[in-house]
């Protein structure tokens, strides 16, 4: 009988595997699963019911069971909350796990706002978005066309880290979405610049492909009426991938680059 995965069951497997592999899982601990039932079980023998049991030592004081140690707290920083619009962050699963809530950065009056991906490890441990490798490889591009990153606004596209680094699922993207919205609205930008699957998937559409979103505007309609056209477009780490990735984000940078000079034309 065949098995037909969906297109969100084949994610989760595949951010399962890179968590065992961030973690070092290498092989199984067995070919075969072993048959435990057929495991003699050990016989013990069973007190008779009709005779009493003494004890022969002395009864231990009885102590109420301690409750089970609580997980770690997340970092629940009132200062980051207001800083991504909001008065307090949800009840996220995500915010218990992470080390730190990575904070929007605004800059006052920017027309272009660029939103990355889920925070990665260097953004986790800093707190800042953009952080680290991702952060370098923006500064080496945006100057190709113009920018500068220190002008923009920048927001990852949630505060927290998932764990391992694995994908964010469906219900953490909901849960997150008004943190990203209150953002935008805090910096309300003419323009959004979505790096990666993640925020694509996070603010126009839950079902959407980067290959096929790729290369034109999309309109996204926000609570309080502000409209702001979205490009999205690969990751910056892809760069590291393959030439045809950094064919692919150059043609991206062109068409930006096209489109913010022609709105800058008298």
């Amino acid at each position: 009988m065949s098995l037909t995965l969906s297109g969100q069951d084949r994610s989760e497997i595949l951010a399962l595997l890179d968590l065992y592999r961030d973690w070092g899982v290498d092989c199984t601990l067995d070919a075969v699963a072993p048959l435990r039932l057929d495991r003699p079980a050990s016989l013990q023998p069973r007190p008779d019911a009709r005779r009493p049991q003494r004890s022969t030592r002395a009864t231990a004081p009885s102590v109420a069971p301690s409750s089970p140690p609580s997980s770690r707290p997340g970092p629940i920083d009132p200062e980051a909350a207001i800083a991504w619009g909001v008065e307090a962050f949800p009840d996220c699963a995500l915010a218990r796990t992470a080390s730190t809530s990575v904070r929007p950065r605004i800059v006052s009056g920017a027309k272009l706002m660029l939103i990355g991906d889920a925070p990665d490890a260097d953004e986790d441990r800093s707190g800042e978005v953009f952080a680290g490798e991702t952060g370098r490889l923006l500064d080496m591009i945006l100057p190709s066309i113009g920018l500068e990153r220190t002008h923009l606004s920048q927001a990852p596209a949630l505060p927290w880290r998932p764990p391992g680094g694995r994908a964010v699922s469906l219900i953490e993207s909901r849960e997150c979405r008004p943190l990203l919205t209150a953002a935008i609205l805090k910096a309300r930008p003419e323009r959004l610049i979505l790096f990666g699957l993640t925020p694509l998937r996070l603010l126009i559409d839950e079902q959407a492909s980067l290959a096929r979103s790729r290369g034109e505007w999309h309109t996204l309609r926000l609570e309080d009426g502000l409209i702001v056209e979205s490009l999205v477009m690969q990751h910056p780490q892809q760069l590291l991938s393959s030439a045809r990735a950094r064919r692919e984000m150059w043609k991206d940078l062109v068409f930006l680059a096209e489109t913010l000079d022609s709105l800058s034309r008298p």
